[in-house]
């Protein structure tokens, strides 16, 4: 009896490990990545494989296939993925509760409640809807649609988010950010972001409505640190180092509202995108150089979003601190105003080799005061702004700055006349000052 029943499990056992091989094995041939295709390497106890990320999207979501996943689930990086299948013939995943960790926005992870994705495929184009309840949110939640286009390289992904209130992001994003407790945030944003995988590249294009803030006491801390310059140079609007600064920094900056929708956008993952635009359309790499070098350094931000990092200091994660900066700047050009917040600018600006302020350096670089700067030295000095001491330097090392720059800086400036554009342009292409002697 005992050797019977040894025997049959014996049987059992054989027959268990001959099936499960024949399973993996199975597996292994049907999910084989193709030649070229976009693979992925998963374990299936001791054994190895790589499977084609294509054909496992495809089977997934396969009208014949997909239902067989409810109410199954599996533990992911992000927390819990169930599965679900919709009386609409739509797959459901189910992530409750769902984190991802974003260092450049600060070492607490970005989490929700719950985030439900549905998924349809007709063909190789895929689409769905997204929904996400924020931690600790009774009523509120983001919505949109996202699309895709499958191919045997890779998923090209396209989301909209619809219009949700600024302060929800701003508690999504960044929950500890210390300003939210006492913010007061007004407007609504939507997004639009692309990503493309297994590149990791991304776009995101935020468009923010009736953006306000309050409580913030922006003003308070321009009037602290007021004077930590030296003497104000009480600049208006039309002197030349005013004209300069603006046409330098922020040529927009009497017509928006703190920040501009433009600079909201962000890309990454595989390369810059503006090069990889002008790589694509076929230019040569130093015509790619060139182009770069027209352009000048890349954006800094808005004056008011300038004049934030002026007044606090800087956090370690990038994205964090341009979302703390947008705060304060949108409080800042309405509370005290732009040109408040334009004289208080050039008051504590720096101006390269630890110097600061607009009348500090007018009296050191040209002996005069920054009201009386003839108009070439201003754009000189407003040219400065950009990069202040690698263009001291090159002022000593080489008796001129970016003249190039200079120009372009010149040809921003606005509401002069035709007359004195011309006159500008001559002085600045024919201007040689003396250097600032090393301290």
């Amino acid at each position: 009896m005992k050797v019977a029943l040894r025997f049959v499990l014996f049987v059992l056992a054989a027959l268990f490990v001959t099936a499960a091989i024949a399973i993996v094995l199975i597996v292994k041939l049907v999910l084989a990545p193709a030649p070229g295709e976009w693979s992925q390497r998963v374990k299936a106890g001791p054994i190895g494989f790589d499977v084609g990320v294509p054909t496992v999207l495809r089977l997934a979501t396969a009208s014949w296939f997909a239902p067989q996943l409810t109410g199954h689930s599996f533990d992911t990086r992000f927390g819990t993925l169930r599965f679900g299948w919709s009386q609409a013939n739509l797959l459901e995943l189910d992530c409750a509760p769902c984190s991802v960790a974003v260092p450049a926005l600060g070492d607490k992870p970005v989490q929700v409640e719950r985030l439900l994705l549905t998924v349809r495929r007709d063909v190789d184009s895929m689409f769905g809807t997204v929904r996400a309840i924020p931690l600790g949110a009774t009523s509120s939640e983001l919505r949109g649609r996202w699309s895709g286009r499958l191919t045997q390289k890779n998923l090209q992904l396209s989301a909209d988010i619809e219009d949700a209130p600024i302060g929800q992001w701003y508690q999504l994003l960044v929950p500890a950010l210390p300003e939210l407790a006492r913010a007061r945030i007004g407007g609504t944003a939507s997004v639009h972001g692309q990503l493309s995988l297994p590149e990791g590249s991304y776009s995101l294009q935020p468009r923010l409505a009736k953006f306000t803030v309050d409580g913030l006491g922006a003003e308070g801390l321009i009037e602290a640190r007021a004077s930590s310059c030296g003497a104000p140079a009480r600049l208006a609007s039309d002197a030349w180092l005013t004209r300069g600064t603006v046409a330098a920094l922020d040529p927009d900056f009497f017509q928006h509202a703190g920040y501009q929708p433009t600079g909201l956008a962000r890309s990454g993952g595989a390369g810059n995108a503006s090069a990889s635009a002008i790589a694509s359309a076929g230019a040569k790499p130093e015509k790619v150089s060139a182009a770069r070098s027209a352009a000048g350094p890349a954006p800094q931000g808005t004056l008011d979003e300038q004049m934030v990092r002026l007044l606090l200091p800087p956090i370690p994660q990038p994205e964090a601190q341009r979302l703390r900066d947008l705060l304060y700047a949108a409080e800042l050009d309405r509370t005290p105003g732009k040109a408040r917040l334009l004289q208080a600018y050039l008051d504590m600006a720096p101006w390269g080799g630890q110097l600061c302020g607009a009348e500090s350096a007018a009296r050191r670089y040209f002996k005069r005061s920054a009201r009386s700067l003839e108009p070439a030295q201003a754009i000189w000095m407003a040219t400065l702004l950009r990069e202040p001491d690698t263009l001291l330097e090159k002022w000593r090392a080489e008796g001129q700055i970016d003249k190039p720059r200079a120009r372009h800086v010149a040809e921003a400036v606005r509401e002069i006349s035709a007359g004195q554009r011309v006159a500008l342009l001559r002085s600045v292409a024919n201007a040689r000052f003396a250097p600032p002697p090393a301290p």
